[in-house]
């Protein structure tokens, strides 16, 4: 569930295949909606925190996101250090990805 308009970014993704080896030249890219998460509202609440972290995206919870991954948002690559699930009414609503 998203409130605002998300824009659109690329994601990469790394070890898809099936044989279980990391394969750094087996990639696959997709296109990917994101929201930028506002770290002010991170400080003031605390609601998801990681010390290293450049920032954070919200992505839609049908998305195939893993750590590892990268986002080329706005001509910057940024990679996935942790991905957290957000549940509303049992259900997954959406995933904050914390950047690096």
């Amino acid at each position: 569930m998203f409130i605002t308009k998300p824009l659109k970014g690329t994601l990469i993704k790394y070890n898809r295949n099936s044989t279980g080896v990391y394969d750094d030249e087996y990639k696959s890219i997709s296109p990917i909606y994101l929201c930028p998460y506002n770290q002010d509202i991170r400080i003031v609440f605390g609601t998801y925190t990681i010390p290293e972290a450049e920032g954070y995206y919200i992505v839609k919870s049908k998305t195939d996101i893993k750590e590892g991954d990268q986002i080329n948002f706005m001509d910057r690559t940024f990679t996935v250090i942790k991905v957290k699930d957000n549940w509303i009414w049992n259900k997954i609503v959406n995933y904050t990805v914390a950047i690096k």
